[in-house]
């Protein structure tokens, strides 16, 4: 896979969800690389690896990281999954905890809920193929903002997530389809931190809090007036609690 690098310190992996790719994690990898080593992958189908052949299901994520991890030498480290990869940050908490010391599941869920979500991911999928991925991501990047398309992180979001493939955006929808984590993270001992944006809705709070119920040592944190893309939105906040949760390992 590709990926971006920078800074120094305990490995931090940066994940990044559908629509999206390395990129988006700019401004919060330079704020945590003066004490993080900071690697952000682009998921194959998405970013600078949109024409490489997708993955199929959420252990293929999950492994994809672990060998990227023994590639760079890396054993321990951290992991921040946004959205879609909230998911593979929970595989990685239930298959190789040994090596993931603390995760940070933001706009996340145990589950895609069709009834929470802004729609469900059968209409997702079914608008990917009859509109293209261009168009997907137009429509569901303006979800992402509480402002929608008038978000001043809007235009360049879109232009990221523009750049996905079809075979990308479907293989990842079908990775989390019919996932539920509700009962597979008891065993989990790593503290995981859930952030959550006040306008949230693909995960909205309830997604949310049920995510951190299922933890023995999570905790949650809301952040005000942001929706999806809290790091953007309200970047500040967003990076004072992870520079918080994560100083604490």
């Amino acid at each position: 896979m590709e990926f971006r690098r920078r800074g120094s310190g305990r490995p931090l992996f940066l994940l990044h969800g559908f629509c999206s790719s390395s990129a988006i994690w700019g401004p919060l990898a330079e704020a945590l690389a003066p004490g993080r080593d900071v690697i952000a992958p682009d998921w194959p189908g998405f970013g600078r690896d949109a024409m490489t052949q997708p993955l199929h299901g959420l252990p293929a994520y999950a492994d994809a990281i672990v060998m990227l991890a023994d590639e760079l030498g890396i054993d321990g480290f951290d992991v921040l999954g946004h959205s879609f990869s909230g998911f593979v940050a929970q595989q990685l908490l239930r298959a190789v905890p040994g090596r993931v010391g603390r995760a940070v599941l933001y706009g996340a869920g145990l589950r895609v809920d069709p009834a929470l979500r802004f729609e469900p991911l059968d209409q997702t999928l079914a608008r990917l193929r009859a509109e293209g991925p261009r168009a997907t991501a137009r429509r569901v990047l303006a979800s992402w903002f509480r402002e929608g398309e008038q978000a001043p992180a809007y235009a360049a979001c879109l232009e990221d997530g523009m750049s996905m493939s079809a075979a990308g955006a479907a293989s990842m929808m079908a990775a989390v389809h019919g996932v539920d984590y509700t009962q597979a993270l008891a065993a989990v001992r790593a503290p995981v931190l859930v952030i959550s944006g006040e306008y949230e809705r693909s995960h909205p709070l309830a997604s949310a809090m049920a995510l951190r119920a299922a933890l023995s040592h999570g905790s949650l944190c809301v952040l005000p007036d942001c929706g999806h893309a809290a790091h953007l939105e309200r970047p500040s906040l967003f990076n004072a609690a992870v520079r918080e949760f994560l100083a604490q390992g």
